[in-house]
């Protein structure tokens, strides 16, 4: 009897695993010849729009950001970037440079939303959003493109 109660047991608990709502993945758009396939990204990426140009991090990145929340951002931005491996990166108010990433909070921009950012990519990579959220979720996106070292 205890055999069947085990069994039971088993097959019940199988059962929750596999019919349990799965988290959403990653959908990657597919490329096509005139534009290539937008990275994969946790969420995705909800509008691609590739453009000339890249971005390189090198150890002479710096974080730009001149408000409080700006500089917020930017400050959990650094210690992120550190824990993953790609060095200090100082937080510094000012004009950005070649190889800077620039934290841009911009109430005008209502289009974004209080969640969205537009993250431009080229001598230096820019995260712009309405919200200090947005900003935040901008730099999410940052952390997952560039990766480990």
């Amino acid at each position: 009897m205890r055999t069947r109660w085990r069994a039971a047991g088993v097959l019940a608990a199988l059962a929750l695993v596999l019919t349990a709502p799965l988290p959403a993945a990653a959908r990657q758009e597919p490329a096509t010849p005139t534009k290539p396939a937008a990275p994969v990204t946790v969420p995705a990426l909800t509008d691609w729009t590739p453009t000339p140009g890249h971005y390189r991090h090198t150890r002479t990145t710096r974080l730009v950001a001149d408000s409080p929340e700006e500089r917020r951002v930017a400050g959990t931005l650094a210690d992120d970037l550190r824990a993953a491996g790609h060095g200090t990166v100082p937080v510094v108010r000012g004009g950005a440079r070649t190889g800077d990433i620039v934290i841009d909070i911009r109430p005008d921009r209502t289009s974004l939303g209080t969640e969205g950012y537009e993250l431009r990519s080229g001598a230096r990579l820019s995260v712009t959003a309405a919200t200090e959220t947005g900003a935040f979720y901008g730099t999410r996106t940052v952390l997952q493109l560039l990766g480990r070292p």
